[in-house]
């Protein structure tokens, strides 16, 4: 995907096309994953139309988007809960299903792999563990992206790339691994899409070091936790936010462990974030 062309699978093949007088005019967006009518005129295909789409990620850029995998490591970059569960909220909020990736299996230790994998399996997401660098766990992935459309994200230095140079068999531009940071520089310069075995797509997605919370309501946050929501419900107070409020079914839960200390501990983050927002928005 570039400013003024973008490459277009027309059936079987895959053909550039440039955006039609109009779209231009109307300084239309297109994203890598829309669906589009095109028009061959001689040798050239001008894209027409744009469809209408299911849902869009705005970082990173790619429409109707079916599923999202957040690949994460344990310490080369080290890991960041937080960052995963903001990533997971904003896929709840886009109704895009979340599949948790603990890739870099050969250099990570098996107990810190498998508590991240417990919590977020508690949490009620697939969890995947990979390595990119021996294959393991890749065939389990790979069953992963028939006939979706598939997103990665992550860190930088996770190894987002290496995982769908190594599934796809195409190499994919990377940078050198800062030895100050042992990150790897962000070397991805616009979203491909690109076509995986069993029809479907795999978008290769540039590394982004934080992203914002959805806007919505304080009492609403709960609802984008899978294992908050079924307790949530049931709470005493309608807009119960879960803190420390009596009667309150989700701090039950967590008590009796079903729900994961360590997500309740970034929803109470993200609470206060939501709470001081809506404070700046009607003062």
């Amino acid at each position: 995907m570039h400013s003024s062309e973008c490459k277009v699978a027309v059936g079987e093949e895959v053909v550039s096309c440039s955006f039609r007088g109009r779209l231009r005019l109307e300084d239309a967006q297109i994203y890598a994953g829309d669906m589009v009518h095109v028009f061959r005129s001689a040798d050239s295909y001008l894209i027409e139309r744009v469809n209408q789409r299911k849902n869009l990620l705005v970082r990173p850029p790619v429409a109707n988007v079916d599923q999202a995998i957040v690949v994460t490591a344990i310490t080369q970059p080290p890991l960041d809960l937080a960052y995963i569960d903001r990533i997971l909220i904003q896929l709840e909020y886009e109704e895009i299903e979340g599949i948790l990736c603990i890739n870099k299996q050969d250099l990570e230790d098996q107990n810190e792999i498998d508590r991240v994998k417990r919590i977020y399996s508690d949490a009620g997401y697939k969890c995947v563990v990979t390595s990119a660098a021996t294959g393991y766990g890749l065939d389990e992935l790979a069953d992963l992206f028939r006939g979706k459309v598939t997103v990665f994200a992550g860190q930088s230095g996770v190894g987002k790339s290496k995982l769908i140079s190594a599934l796809l068999g195409v190499e994919l531009l990377t940078g050198e691994l800062s030895q100050a940071l042992r990150r790897g520089r962000h070397t991805t310069r616009w979203v491909s899409l690109l076509r995986t075995p069993g029809d479907g797509y795999v978008a290769d997605t540039p590394g982004f070091s934080r992203i914002d919370l959805v806007d919505v309501e304080p009492h609403e946050l709960s609802f984008l936790y899978p294992e908050f929501r079924e307790h949530a419900v049931l709470c005493h107070f309608p807009r119960c936010l879960h803190k420390t409020e009596r009667r309150c079914a989700v701090l039950e839960a967590l008590d009796r462990g079903e729900i994961p200390r360590e997500r309740h501990d970034n929803y109470l983050m993200f609470l206060e974030e939501l709470i001081e927002r809506a404070k700046r928005k009607y003062e």
